[in-house]
Parts: structure tokens; sequence; C-alpha cells
């Protein structure tokens, strides 16, 4: 009779241990990662698997891409893992109709109504029209993505904020490292600056530098990418008002802090810069400007000089990516012997009456590939956690620029990201 029990016992025990199992599966969050088979997709696919595993939270995720050999070369290469993430053929470029019936299929297929699209296919420059966005409100799936366009990523926010709000779907755009992260980093500093001298203090200028040994491990794809922002005017804000200038001028030099050092960076396109000006505080726009520097030094002539190309050339988005492909034995060279290093470096500077106050932040990683992948992770498990939390959603319906998100959801994705950096100095106390 004690032997009878002692088995009965175990058989409860285990049939509760697999229903457990059975209602996690169930509720896993699905995610499809587009462009999961390049750097940047791949690094945020590989995040999003350890953070989730590290919670202890079930996560099913997809691969979206055009070409099926792609992601097979991504899982032989072990830029995405080999078990237990699936491909799914898409092309955001082609038909819309097309998209949106995949991404149903998509979504029909989950196991659970929880579902998520993070779009890492780059380059963005040269896009105009948010259409896989549209096609994931129009099924009520949330979204992020990494645009680095501000043509595009405007166009996210006029045309299709309202139909998000409308639809009870959040979205972020132009998330990642930077943009993304250094949005936030920005938005701290104005936090630390109002609570210091109170909120009627004004934001007078916010400046935005970037250092990257070689591609930071990130590939042709960042390359061709700094090309097509080479033909791009730079958006800056002066007197309170937008002012394009020319890629590539005003050099400074700017210290990155420990191991790093001073490093000269120049103008460079960067949508943090609308974001942040037009979105950070109300009334007049702030000072505001972005420049981006690499090791080493001899690329940043070499990038100077590329800007005598037929601006047409440059902004051939094929003719720029066939380009980086063809040098990408260089650049792997290159990569091996400068590193990988990722720095920011955000001022921000406030006034009220006759005090003057500046705040620095600064964080850098070891691997720009890696703390982008990190970083869109951290957006979008926030955006996935919002979604799901019955009270206090830190992400609300609507599309939003990083800098737009509130104190908590910044403080999460801040948290998240601090991850391997070896500076991270948030202003006045260095969280």
């Amino acid at each position: 009779h004690k032997r009878n029990t002692m088995t009965m016992t175990r058989l409860i025990l285990i049939a509760s241990l697999t229903l457990q199992l059975l209602g996690s599966n169930c509720s896993a969050l699905n995610v499809l990662v587009v462009g999961g088979s390049g750097r940047v997709g791949g690094s945020t696919v590989r995040w999003l698997q350890t953070l989730s595993d590290r919670n202890q939270d079930p996560i099913s995720i997809a691969v979206g891409g055009r070409r099926k050999a792609s992601y097979q070369s991504a899982i032989q290469n072990k830029v995405i893992p080999s078990q237990g993430v699936d491909f799914l053929s898409m092309d955001i470029d082609g038909e819309e109709s097309l998209l949106q019936q995949t991404l149903q299929q998509w979504k029909t297929s989950c196991a659970s109504d929880d579902c998520l699209v993070v779009h890492t296919a780059g380059p963005f420059q040269g896009r105009r029209i948010p259409t896989l966005l549209a096609a994931c409100l129009d099924l009520s799936i949330p979204y992020v993505d990494v645009c680095d366009e501000w043509e595009l990523a405007e166009a996210s926010k006029l045309d299709l904020d309202q139909s998000a709000k409308d639809a009870g779907v959040p979205a972020i755009v132009s998330a990642g490292i930077w943009p993304g992260v250094s949005a936030l980093m920005a938005a701290e500093g104005v936090s630390q600056l109002k609570e210091s001298l109170g909120e009627e203090a004004e934001i007078e200028s916010i400046d935005y530098s970037f250092f990257t040994a070689g591609t930071g491990n990130a590939g042709p794809t960042i390359v061709s990418a700094t090309f097509l922002l080479l033909a791009t005017p730079v958006i800056t804000f002066f007197n309170g008002k937008r002012k394009d200038v020319e890629a590539w001028t005003e050099m400074r030099e700017v210290d990155f802090g420990t191991n790093i050092g001073n490093k000269p960076v120049w103008l460079l396109d960067n949508p943090d810069v609308p974001t942040t000006a037009l979105y950070i505080t109300k009334g007049k726009a702030p000072n505001c400007s972005s420049r981006f520097g690499t090791d080493p030094l001899p690329w940043n002539y070499l990038f100077g000089a590329m800007k005598a190309l037929p601006r047409s050339l440059l902004y051939n988005r094929d003719a720029m990516q066939n380009f980086a492909l063809f040098s990408e034995p260089i650049i792997r060279f290159v990569d091996m012997l400068v590193g990988a290093t990722n720095a920011m470096r955000v001022d921000v500077t406030a006034s009220k009456g006759g005090e003057k106050k500046k705040v620095t932040m600064r964080i850098a990683h070891p691997d720009l590939e890696q703390c982008v992948g990190l970083a869109t992770a951290a957006f979008a498990l926030e955006v996935a956690t919002s979604v799901r939390s019955k009270e206090g959603a830190t992400v609300p319906p609507g599309v939003w620029f990083p800098v737009e998100l509130g104190g908590k959801a910044r403080e999460n994705i801040l948290r998240v990201a601090k991850e391997d950096s070896f500076v991270y100095e948030l202003g006045e106390d260095s969280r």
C-alpha cells in the first residue's frame, strides 16, 4: 500500500510538471526577427534567447528573409542558434498584400497570441514607406525596428501613430544601440537637469558623439549604411530651427572615457537628432547634432573622400551594398586589427535664470555587433512585457521614438543595455 501511494504521488508530480510545461509552451512569446540572418538581426536573435532563458520566459523565434540560403548560412556560421529558430520566407519590399498574408499565416501558426515583430533588415536608407509596420498594425502585432533613416521613421510616426493607438498596439521605431539607447541617454540627461534646476529649466543643447572601431563586427551592412549616409544631408538644429548641413564636416575631438580616450568625430545624419529636438521637450527645440568617427584613422579620410563620388551612386542601396560585400575580406582583416569597440557620449546642457548646468553620459561596449543586438532585444522585450502586463504598461499603444518613453521603460532598457559595458557613466551619479 505504501509503495502504491509513493507511485501515485510521483505520477501526480510528473503530471503537474507536464501541465506546467505545456502551459508555459502555450504562453510562449512568439518573435519574428525580420533580417535575423544578418549580423544585427542574428545578434538580436541570440540576445532574445539568452535574456528569455535567463528569466525563464518561454520564447519561440523565427527569422524572416527572402533567401533560406542566408538563414542556413547564418546557422552554419553560428550567427543564429542551430536549434529553436525557424525560417519564414518573406519580402518586405515586395507586394504589400503578399506581405500581410505571410504575416497572417505566421501569426496563425503561433502557439499563442503573444506575437512581436522586430525589423532589423537594413540598410533603411532610401526607404520612405513603413510597409512592414503598417502590416503589423493591421494584424494587431506589436512592433520594434532599428530604423536609422529619419524620413522613414517620421513617416512611421506621423502616418501610423493614431492607427496604432486605435488598434491598441505599441510600436517603437529607431530603437537599437544608436539610434535607440543613445536617445534614452539624452532623455536621462534631460530628466536629471530638470530635477536639479527645476521643470522650468530650458534645455539649450544636446550633442551626440559616437565611435566604432572598424565595423564593430557588424560587417558590410554598416559600411554600406555609412556610404549611404555620406550622401545624406545631416539634420541639425540651431536656434530652434532645423538646419541641414554637409555630411562628414565640422570635426571635433571627443573624450569617450576609459580605455578609449579622445577620438575625432564628424557630422553624420542620425534620427536621434530630430526625434530629440522635436519630442524631448515642449517649446523651443534645443541645439542638437550628431557626430561619428571610426578606427583606423585613415578610414575616416576614406569616408571623406567618398563624398566626391556622384550622390546618385552613393545613394544607390544595391551598389553600395555590393561594394561593401566586395570589400568584406579587407573589412574583416581591419576588424581583426582594431577590434570592435562601440562608444557613445551624450552631452546635455540646460539653464535656468543665470544658472547653467551640463551632464555627460558615456556608455562603451567591447563589440558593436553584440551590444546592438542586446539593445534591440531590450526594447523588444520591454514592449512584449508591456503588452502582457495587466496593469502598469511601460509602452502604451502608439508609435513611439525611444526618447518619448517614460522613466520606467527607460530605466528597464538601460539596465539591460549595461551588460558587458566597460564604460557606463550616466550623468551626475554615474548610476
